[in-house]
């Protein structure tokens, strides 16, 4: 289970890294396009917002994974034993019943999608909507994990 875990994070790292690069790269390219004259790309706005929403789509449930989620934690760094881990357990079912019901909407998502093309593009909308169906999957599950984690730690009475 460790592999496949480690084989995930290395290719959500690189789907991340390689999405924020394509963002870059559009903006780059609509800024040089947007002043010289003559040239036009229509394509950079749509390109790049869909860029931009993969980045954080790849980039989630890393965040997820390795609790670098943004977290008002003045009260919990006070909390110590038991309770610090049922706050974070919480957090977890939280964050889990979202990427559940993420899950399911992103599924109706896409199959809408599958009816539309891209409005500069010309390209079947159905396959850029499938990556947020596994996305949110993907959260539930690292979720899951999280609070399997905590539930051991509060049984070794680990703080």
């Amino acid at each position: 289970m460790k592999k496949i875990t480690d084989i995930l994070d290395k290719i959500f790292h690189y789907l991340t890294a390689l999405s924020f690069g394509l963002v870059s790269i559009c903006v780059l390219v609509q800024v040089i396009t947007r002043y010289t004259p003559g040239i036009s790309a229509p394509w950079t706005d749509e390109m790049t917002r869909l860029f931009f929403m993969y980045t954080i789509m790849f980039g989630a449930p890393m965040a997820i994974k390795y609790s670098e989620y943004a977290v008002i934690d003045i009260v919990t760094n006070n909390m110590h034993g038991p309770f610090r881990h049922i706050i974070n357990i919480l957090d977890y079912v939280f964050i889990c019943v979202v990427g559940v019901a993420g899950t399911k909407q992103a599924h109706i998502f896409w199959k809408t999608g599958l009816r539309t093309v891209s409005t500069s593009l010309r390209i079947n909308m159905g396959i850029f909507y499938l990556v947020p169906v596994g996305i949110f999957a993907l959260t539930s599950v690292y979720c899951v994990s999280g609070i399997i984690r905590e539930i051991l730690e509060m049984g070794k009475g680990e703080e």
